[in-house]
């Protein structure tokens, strides 16, 4: 579960991007957060997510108090994120190597590699792409590794910052479909968008 209470944050310029925001979402929620550009959707995305740290409010995610310096590598563990372009997410030549990348870093034993990529490919329906060269895949496919990464992890939220702004509608009708798996699975998404027809895909 995810609770917020008088979470503010300010820009450098001083302006709020976040203003007084109580929220809570509930384990296996799906929360379409939904605004125009500039309203602060990603800033709000990145504090829950750990990326960006804030001052003012208390965010407890699952137990764990965003502000304790000490709690990083759970808030990773915890939570996936993925953002707007793909091609920004992808780091190496070969998918299989992209989404070890993110096991390395929180210190998933080399056993489990082969276990968890396949588990998290065959998620987003993509284990066949497997052995396959990142720059030789679709947008759509790429986001879809993107989101692999994110669930190998095994998080229990995973957070998407306008995932399909930049996909064809077959594509974005792809990732709708593996969401709704995901959720149906019982991991909480939250999810961002400019589309107001997408909030037909939260609770």
């Amino acid at each position: 579960m995810i609770e917020i209470k008088n979470l503010n944050y300010k820009y450098k310029t001083g302006n709020f991007s976040i203003s007084d925001i109580n929220l809570k979402i509930e384990n296996n929620e799906f929360i379409c957060i939904i605004g125009k550009n500039g309203s602060g959707k990603s800033t709000f995305s990145k504090i829950l997510a750990g990326l960006t740290k804030f001052k003012n409010g208390n965010i407890i995610v699952n137990n764990i108090d965003l502000k304790d310096k000490n709690s990083f590598l759970e808030i990773r563990k915890n939570i996936g994120i993925v953002f707007q372009n793909p091609e920004n997410q992808l780091i190496f030549d070969k998918v299989y190597d992209d989404i070890a990348f993110s096991l390395k870093n929180l210190g998933v034993p080399y056993s489990e590699f082969d276990f968890r990529i396949d588990e998290a490919l065959k998620k987003v329906n993509m284990l066949e792409y497997k052995n396959s060269s990142t720059t030789e895949l679709s947008l759509g496919q790429k986001q879809k590794i993107a989101i692999a990464s994110s669930l190998a992890i095994n998080p229990s939220i995973l957070i998407l910052d306008e995932p399909t702004t930049m996909l064809d509608p077959m594509s974005k009708n792809s990732i709708y479909e593996v969401l709704k798996s995901l959720k149906n699975s019982g991991i909480t998404i939250i999810f961002v968008t400019n589309f107001i027809d997408e909030i037909l895909l939260a609770d």
